[in-house]
Protein backbone atom coordinates (compact mmCIF):
# COMPACT_ATOMS: atom_id res chain seq x y z
CA UNK A 1 0.00 0.00 0.00
CA UNK A 2 1.28 3.34 -0.98
CA UNK A 3 0.47 6.44 1.54
CA UNK A 4 1.23 9.67 0.42
CA UNK A 5 1.73 12.86 2.63
CA UNK A 6 -1.11 14.39 1.40
CA UNK A 7 -3.54 11.23 2.88
CA UNK A 8 -2.17 13.37 6.40
CA UNK A 9 -4.27 15.63 7.70
CA UNK A 10 -3.18 17.91 10.80
CA UNK A 11 -5.24 19.56 12.91
CA UNK A 12 -3.83 22.98 13.95
CA UNK A 13 -4.95 23.21 17.52
CA UNK A 14 -2.99 25.44 18.95
CA UNK A 15 -3.89 28.59 21.15
CA UNK A 16 -0.79 30.78 20.04
CA UNK A 17 -0.88 31.38 16.38
CA UNK A 18 2.94 31.83 16.20
CA UNK A 19 3.06 28.17 17.44
CA UNK A 20 1.13 27.14 14.61
CA UNK A 21 2.85 29.46 12.07
CA UNK A 22 5.83 27.77 13.49
CA UNK A 23 4.89 24.54 13.31
CA UNK A 24 3.56 24.30 9.66
CA UNK A 25 6.85 26.06 8.98
CA UNK A 26 8.52 23.46 10.23
CA UNK A 27 7.07 20.18 8.37
CA UNK A 28 8.61 19.50 5.41
CA UNK A 29 5.50 16.95 3.83
CA UNK A 30 2.90 17.96 1.68
CA UNK A 31 0.33 17.49 4.56
CA UNK A 32 -3.13 18.99 5.25
CA UNK A 33 -3.77 21.12 7.68
CA UNK A 34 -7.03 21.26 9.69
CA UNK A 35 -9.02 24.49 10.78
CA UNK A 36 -11.15 23.40 13.77
CA UNK A 37 -13.17 25.53 15.99
CA UNK A 38 -10.55 25.80 18.15
CA UNK A 39 -8.11 27.93 15.58
CA UNK A 40 -11.32 29.67 13.49
CA UNK A 41 -13.22 31.14 16.87
CA UNK A 42 -9.89 32.48 18.16
CA UNK A 43 -8.07 33.55 14.98
CA UNK A 44 -10.89 34.25 12.16
CA UNK A 45 -11.22 34.53 8.72
CA UNK A 46 -7.78 36.85 9.33
CA UNK A 47 -6.05 34.45 11.08
CA UNK A 48 -6.32 31.58 8.55
CA UNK A 49 -5.38 34.26 5.88
CA UNK A 50 -1.72 34.58 7.34
CA UNK A 51 -1.85 30.64 7.83
CA UNK A 52 -2.43 30.60 4.21
CA UNK A 53 0.93 32.70 3.27
CA UNK A 54 3.09 30.50 5.21
CA UNK A 55 3.47 27.91 2.62
CA UNK A 56 2.79 28.08 -0.79
CA UNK A 57 0.10 25.92 -1.93
CA UNK A 58 -1.34 25.18 1.48
CA UNK A 59 -4.26 22.53 1.62
CA UNK A 60 -6.36 23.85 4.74
CA UNK A 61 -9.66 21.45 5.66
CA UNK A 62 -12.36 23.43 7.36
CA UNK A 63 -13.51 21.59 9.79
CA UNK A 64 -16.55 23.83 11.50
CA UNK A 65 -19.01 21.03 11.50
CA UNK A 66 -21.69 23.05 9.79
CA UNK A 67 -25.39 21.83 11.04
CA UNK A 68 -28.31 24.29 10.82
CA UNK A 69 -31.72 24.56 9.03
CA UNK A 70 -31.20 23.88 5.14
CA UNK A 71 -31.30 27.64 4.05
CA UNK A 72 -29.17 29.33 6.87
CA UNK A 73 -26.33 26.58 5.82
CA UNK A 74 -26.32 27.24 2.40
CA UNK A 75 -26.24 31.19 2.75
CA UNK A 76 -22.98 30.79 5.55
CA UNK A 77 -21.20 28.27 3.32
CA UNK A 78 -20.67 30.50 0.11
CA UNK A 79 -18.59 33.33 2.02
CA UNK A 80 -16.90 30.75 4.04
CA UNK A 81 -15.28 28.84 1.02
CA UNK A 82 -14.73 32.42 -1.05
CA UNK A 83 -13.00 33.52 2.06
CA UNK A 84 -11.02 30.40 3.15
CA UNK A 85 -10.56 28.48 0.04
CA UNK A 86 -10.34 25.37 1.45
CA UNK A 87 -9.48 22.29 0.28
CA UNK A 88 -11.81 20.23 2.02
CA UNK A 89 -14.71 20.99 4.94
CA UNK A 90 -17.05 19.46 7.03
CA UNK A 91 -21.09 19.53 7.81
CA UNK A 92 -22.83 17.07 9.87
CA UNK A 93 -25.46 14.52 8.13
CA UNK A 94 -27.63 14.99 11.46
CA UNK A 95 -28.79 17.87 9.65
CA UNK A 96 -30.62 16.07 6.99
CA UNK A 97 -30.58 15.49 3.41
CA UNK A 98 -32.10 18.83 2.18
CA UNK A 99 -29.39 20.67 4.14
CA UNK A 100 -26.71 19.14 2.39
CA UNK A 101 -28.38 19.18 -0.58
CA UNK A 102 -28.11 22.91 -0.23
CA UNK A 103 -24.93 23.28 1.42
CA UNK A 104 -23.68 21.35 -2.13
CA UNK A 105 -25.75 24.05 -3.98
CA UNK A 106 -24.01 27.27 -2.14
CA UNK A 107 -20.38 25.79 -2.49
CA UNK A 108 -21.03 25.34 -5.97
CA UNK A 109 -22.38 29.23 -6.42
CA UNK A 110 -19.07 29.86 -4.51
CA UNK A 111 -17.10 28.41 -7.00
CA UNK A 112 -18.53 29.30 -10.30
CA UNK A 113 -18.95 32.80 -8.57
CA UNK A 114 -14.94 33.31 -7.45
CA UNK A 115 -13.60 30.29 -10.16
CA UNK A 116 -11.37 28.56 -7.32
CA UNK A 117 -11.36 24.73 -7.06
CA UNK A 118 -14.48 22.99 -5.77
CA UNK A 119 -13.48 21.55 -1.70
CA UNK A 120 -14.15 18.17 -0.99
CA UNK A 121 -17.27 17.68 1.41
CA UNK A 122 -17.48 15.80 3.75
CA UNK A 123 -20.17 14.80 6.35
CA UNK A 124 -19.49 13.85 9.84
CA UNK A 125 -21.11 11.10 10.99
CA UNK A 126 -20.52 9.92 14.85
CA UNK A 127 -17.93 12.11 16.61
CA UNK A 128 -15.36 9.45 17.41
CA UNK A 129 -15.39 10.99 21.31
CA UNK A 130 -18.86 8.75 21.82
CA UNK A 131 -19.19 5.12 22.11
CA UNK A 132 -22.23 2.98 22.69
CA UNK A 133 -23.59 4.07 26.12
CA UNK A 134 -23.12 7.17 25.07
CA UNK A 135 -25.25 7.07 22.10
CA UNK A 136 -28.12 5.03 24.31
CA UNK A 137 -27.72 7.98 26.77
CA UNK A 138 -28.99 10.32 23.91
CA UNK A 139 -31.88 8.36 23.03
CA UNK A 140 -30.75 6.29 20.21
CA UNK A 141 -32.16 3.07 19.48
CA UNK A 142 -29.54 2.14 16.79
CA UNK A 143 -25.52 1.29 17.46
CA UNK A 144 -23.12 3.64 16.08
CA UNK A 145 -22.07 1.02 13.58
CA UNK A 146 -25.85 0.87 12.39
CA UNK A 147 -26.13 5.02 12.23
CA UNK A 148 -22.55 5.32 10.60
CA UNK A 149 -24.06 3.26 7.78
CA UNK A 150 -27.42 5.22 7.60
CA UNK A 151 -25.39 8.91 7.47
CA UNK A 152 -22.98 7.15 4.85
CA UNK A 153 -26.07 6.81 2.49
CA UNK A 154 -27.78 9.74 3.22
CA UNK A 155 -24.21 11.32 2.16
CA UNK A 156 -23.90 10.13 -1.05
CA UNK A 157 -27.61 10.44 -1.83
CA UNK A 158 -26.72 14.22 -1.31
CA UNK A 159 -24.03 14.34 -3.37
CA UNK A 160 -21.40 14.61 -0.66
CA UNK A 161 -17.63 13.18 -1.91
CA UNK A 162 -16.92 11.39 1.34
CA UNK A 163 -17.26 11.11 5.12
CA UNK A 164 -15.94 11.45 8.41
CA UNK A 165 -16.09 8.54 10.83
CA UNK A 166 -14.14 6.80 12.94
CA UNK A 167 -11.37 4.21 11.94
CA UNK A 168 -13.81 1.33 13.25
CA UNK A 169 -16.21 1.86 10.58
CA UNK A 170 -14.33 2.30 7.63
CA UNK A 171 -14.22 -1.38 6.47
CA UNK A 172 -18.23 -1.17 6.92
CA UNK A 173 -18.47 2.18 4.53
CA UNK A 174 -15.99 0.94 1.89
CA UNK A 175 -18.09 -2.16 1.58
CA UNK A 176 -20.81 -0.76 0.89
CA UNK A 177 -19.62 2.80 -1.39
CA UNK A 178 -16.24 1.54 -2.24
CA UNK A 179 -14.52 4.25 -4.00
CA UNK A 180 -17.56 6.57 -4.48
CA UNK A 181 -17.25 7.93 -1.35
CA UNK A 182 -14.12 8.99 0.63
CA UNK A 183 -13.76 8.30 3.91
CA UNK A 184 -11.81 10.65 6.21
CA UNK A 185 -10.86 9.09 10.03
CA UNK A 186 -9.96 11.16 13.15
CA UNK A 187 -9.51 9.35 16.04
CA UNK A 188 -5.87 8.17 15.20
CA UNK A 189 -3.63 7.12 17.84
CA UNK A 190 0.43 6.59 17.95
CA UNK A 191 -0.15 4.85 21.18
CA UNK A 192 -3.28 4.22 24.10
CA UNK A 193 -3.38 7.12 26.65
CA UNK A 194 -5.41 6.91 29.42
CA UNK A 195 -6.40 10.69 29.58
CA UNK A 196 -7.15 10.89 26.26
CA UNK A 197 -11.24 11.64 24.97
CA UNK A 198 -11.22 9.51 21.75
CA UNK A 199 -13.26 6.39 22.65
CA UNK A 200 -12.97 5.01 19.42
CA UNK A 201 -9.09 5.15 17.67
CA UNK A 202 -6.52 3.26 15.78
CA UNK A 203 -3.30 3.28 14.88
CA UNK A 204 -2.21 5.25 11.38
CA UNK A 205 -1.30 1.76 9.99
CA UNK A 206 -4.43 0.56 11.12
CA UNK A 207 -6.59 2.82 9.86
CA UNK A 208 -4.97 2.76 6.29
CA UNK A 209 -5.08 -0.67 6.15
CA UNK A 210 -8.84 -0.70 6.71
CA UNK A 211 -9.41 1.56 3.51
CA UNK A 212 -9.28 5.37 5.23
CA UNK A 213 -8.34 7.91 2.47
CA UNK A 214 -7.05 10.45 4.83
CA UNK A 215 -6.44 10.04 8.75
CA UNK A 216 -6.79 13.41 10.43
CA UNK A 217 -3.94 13.69 13.71
CA UNK A 218 -3.39 16.34 16.26
CA UNK A 219 -1.55 16.37 19.45
CA UNK A 220 0.48 13.19 18.54
CA UNK A 221 1.60 15.30 15.60
CA UNK A 222 1.74 19.06 16.96
CA UNK A 223 3.34 18.46 20.52
CA UNK A 224 6.06 15.57 19.05
CA UNK A 225 9.84 16.90 19.13
CA UNK A 226 10.01 15.47 15.52
CA UNK A 227 6.97 15.14 13.42
CA UNK A 228 8.55 15.15 10.16
CA UNK A 229 9.92 11.71 11.77
CA UNK A 230 6.91 10.57 12.57
CA UNK A 231 5.19 11.41 8.98
CA UNK A 232 8.18 9.43 7.38
CA UNK A 233 7.30 6.70 9.83
CA UNK A 234 3.18 6.76 8.37
CA UNK A 235 4.12 6.63 5.06
CA UNK A 236 6.49 4.49 5.32
CA UNK A 237 5.35 2.06 7.36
Amino acid sequence: MTINSNQIICALDFDDFSKAENFIKAVDFDIIYKIGMEFFYRFGIDGIKKIRNTKKNIKLFLDLKLHDIPNTVKKAIYPLVINVRPHMLTLHVAGGKKMLQNAVFGVNEAVKDSNIQKPLLLGVTVLTSLNNQDFKEMGHSISITQSVENYSSIAKKANLDGIVCSPLEVKLVKNIHGKSLKVVTPGIRLEKNPNDDQSRFLSPKEAFNMGSDFIVMGRPLINALDPNNIIKKIINN
